[in-house]
């Protein structure tokens, strides 16, 4: 009863309880952390592109070979040597297509391919592209020229109540860009700015926070690791170079030239027998050696780096002494998500789609489509990764098409053909063996997959 008693009084005297919230370790001040105080900030701060940040990627992507060798390996991966090119439903606009793209760099330079490689490249080194499509009327067929310019030739000078560093906003769509008639960074380049509207300009970047009007260079999580890693592997080459000298010192007693007034000194050569003096001796420099950790180090930096990229260690290092097919398969399925993604949410909706739609209203106003011609696209075609067994892919393919999972036309579509043409072209094909007697194991017709003749009534029934 006494301990009843005692409780309930504990209970009705007690201090109220403090309320809890929620805490996250990482925002507390913790000793390990005391010097981590970043700022908060938005991503259109005048630190989100600064022309240092801009610079010093392009550095690195002209003299230091991992930069340039991770630019290339994404531009590759995403543009590659076909580029993303739109197929069509109808083969005429197919043809004046191709036949615009071969021309239409305003320079006279490149061609479609060309011109997306570099913009794709200046997207991931600067941060951002700018493409005017221009209307040259002296171009044949579709009056229609992209000339493609860097980020420098925003002229961010321009301020005023509806312009921010050079972009003019209409609420919140950007109404036109102030850019420079010629390059500002060249010497004796004229300083006169000229407005653009934005229907004219294509921005393309790819926007990292909600709100983001202008791109960071892609390199900048891994400029300080690129550029100390280059310094490192510096050094250990001068190490190396050191300790492949070899040098020696002859002491004597009397501290004169042991080999005569003019000091000449006998060269070490295989087999040489040198005599010495009495009290002469001879001491040989212990230069450094190469660090046993030196090679884990790097690698260690080098996938550090990769994984800042988005991009597997083995294509950025070329380092193939590791992998096996699953890891390998592994990490080509993982960057062929992040192609993907760069094709299909940055490249193909920011720069293709709008040139296209320019395009076509040019042909149409110009008269080389009618208005009732049909140029919408089945598909963009993409550069594709393969995986390390070509046979299993095809195998698959095969499937999916006999359960009826996907289609001879999308699967001949991905490879930028035509599934009408292929068709023609085996008929042709078989046609052609035909008439001379041939027998090929590529023809169905007359050979099964294992090399086995045909039955001649399952031949004629084919």
């Amino acid at each position: 009863m006494i301990d009843r008693i005692q409780a309930a009084w504990r209970a009705l005297t007690a201090p109220p309880p403090q309320k809890r919230y929620l805490s996250w370790d990482a925002a507390r001040p913790v000793s390990r952390i005391t010097d981590w105080g970043p700022q908060p900030g938005s991503p259109n701060s005048p630190w989100s592109n600064p022309s240092v940040l801009r610079a010093r990627a392009a550095q690195e992507f002209a003299n230091n070979p991992l930069a340039r060798r991770a630019v290339e390996a994404l531009t590759n991966a995403c543009w590659g040597g076909s580029g993303i090119t739109p197929l069509f439903t109808d083969r005429a606009v197919q043809t004046l297509w191709e036949r615009w793209s071969r021309a239409c760099d305003a320079a006279g330079r490149l061609d479609w391919v060309g011109l997306g490689a570099q913009i794709l490249t200046s997207v991931i080194v600067a941060g951002e592209a700018f493409i005017i499509m221009r209307v040259d009327e002296t171009a044949p067929g579709v009056p229609l020229t992209l000339q493609v310019l860097g980020p420098e030739y925003l002229d961010e000078s321009k301020v005023d109540a509806t312009t921010i560093a050079g972009i003019r906003y209409d609420g919140l769509r950007p109404a036109g860009y102030w850019l420079y008639r010629q390059n500002p960074t060249l010497a004796g380049a004229s300083a006169e700015s000229v407005f653009v509207p934005a229907d004219q300009v294509l921005h393309v970047y790819r926007p990292l926070l909600p709100g983001a009007t202008r791109g960071q260079s892609w390199l900048a999580p891994v400029l300080i690791a690129l550029r100390e890693l280059a310094d490192y592997l510096e050094a250990g080459l001068v190490r190396a170079k050191v300790g492949a000298i070899l040098t020696a010192f002859v002491t004597t007693p009397d501290g004169i030239a042991p080999w005569g007034p003019n000091q000449e000194l006998p060269t070490l050569e295989p087999g040489s027998v040198i005599k010495l003096e009495p009290g002469q001796s001879v001491e040989f420099a212990e230069p450094p050696a190469t660090d046993a950790a030196f090679d884990p180090f790097v690698r260690t930096q080098l996938r550090r780096i990769a994984a800042g990229l988005g991009i597997p260690y083995e294509v950025l290092s070329g380092d193939l002494s590791q992998v096996t097919f699953a890891s390998g398969r592994a990490g080509l399925l993982e960057f062929r998500r992040t192609v993907e993604a760069i094709q299909y949410g940055l490249l193909i909706p920011l720069f293709c789609e709008p040139v296209l739609r320019r395009w076509s209203e040019l042909a149409r106003a110009v008269g080389v489509l009618t208005p009732d011609a049909d140029v919408e696209v089945r598909r963009w075609v993409a550069p594709e990764i393969e995986m390390l067994d070509r046979r299993a892919e095809v195998l698959t393919d095969l499937l999916r098409v006999r359960a009826g999972f996907a289609s001879r036309s999308e699967i001949i579509g991905r490879t930028g053909w035509r599934a009408e043409d292929v068709d023609l072209e085996i008929a042709a094909d078989n046609a052609r063996a035909d008439a001379l007697g041939l027998v090929f194991d590529s023809d169905a017709r007359r050979r099964t997959q294992q090399g086995q003749d045909v039955p001649a009534e399952q031949g004629a029934d084919s």
